[in-house]
């Protein structure tokens, strides 16, 4: 019987970097955990859906299988489609045909899962429940900016979720969950430091919004991390987060890394799991 822990799930991106989230998701669905609110950014998704969809194993088949493979990230993927990561590839050729993900058991199950994404015209993030379109909205939290076009949905504009919402914690909060887990890509300590931004007339000179809110998003990214820290300390948050350091970074090629990288998730996925659930066993 699954146990169903009463506290909202939020899963930052992190690009590559987010197979440490996989591999905790991989701990939950050993230990047959459930959550009935999930929400996350970008590459958090990604690997979020497969843990809702119930199939063991798959984020790590994807990335074991295709991580050097040009279609899934690349020069080459940026010259001919315009997405450094292969937008297309991933969330199209994969989840429909090569390592298929299974849909209906995710559409039908009753897991509430949220993705961000940002709107470029506003800047501001915006929030898609659950639908049969998750594969186009997945998509658009994870189109990098500078590396990616925008996506078009509904009518709009969108890029990563992370530039407006990086860390969503306040929204699954505002939801109604006042107890959270948190799955966090970088180890305890780490603080953004400010980068570099190509002149706006370069990219997003139609956008002021998009490159107000991508000239901020370090501070805001800090403050969110901050905020997940403090309701940890308040004992209300529970976060989980590499407890080394890899070194492994958001386009990592190195797939033995990633793949030590997914195994840290599952040791310190299980080793979280007495302070979730309140059980000693499992």
């Amino acid at each position: 019987m699954p146990l169903l822990i009463k506290r909202a799930l939020a899963l930052e991106g992190g690009g590559l970097r987010g197979i440490y989230t996989a591999g905790v998701l991989e701990s939950f669905l050993e230990a047959g955990i459930e959550f009935p609110y999930i929400i996350g950014v970008s590459a958090g998704v990604g690997y979020g859906c497969s843990y809702v969809s119930k199939q063991p194993g798959r984020n790590l088949a994807v990335l074991v299988g295709y991580r050097n493979d040009r279609r899934y990230l690349s020069l080459w993927s940026y010259i001919k489609t315009g997405n450094y990561f292969g937008l297309d590839f991933i969330y199209g050729d994969i989840p429909l045909t090569l390592i298929p993900f299974d849909i209906k058991t995710f559409i039908d199950s009753p897991v509430r899962f949220v993705t961000v994404c940002t709107d470029c015209t506003s800047g501001e993030a915006v929030y898609f429940e659950k639908n049969k379109d998750i594969l186009t909205v997945m998509k658009a939290s994870s189109a990098l900016p500078y590396a990616s076009k925008m996506v078009e949905y509904q009518g709009r504009k969108f890029l990563d979720g992370a530039i407006s919402d990086a860390i969503p914690l306040k929204r699954a909060i505002a939801d109604g969950f006042t107890h959270t887990v948190t799955i966090l890509t970088q180890p305890k300590g780490f603080r953004k430091k400010e980068e570099y931004h190509p002149p706006d007339f370069l990219f997003y000179r139609n956008y002021p919004r998009l490159s107000a809110a991508l000239k901020t998003r370090v501070r805001r990214y800090n403050e969110s991390l901050d905020f997940a820290v403090s309701e940890a300390e308040g004992g209300r948050n529970i976060i989980i987060q590499p407890s080394q350091d890899l070194g492994v970074t958001r386009t990592e090629k190195s797939v033995p890394k990633l793949v030590s990288l997914y195994e840290l998730g599952k040791k310190d996925g299980k080793q979280a799991l007495p302070l979730i659930t309140g059980r000693t066993t499992l």
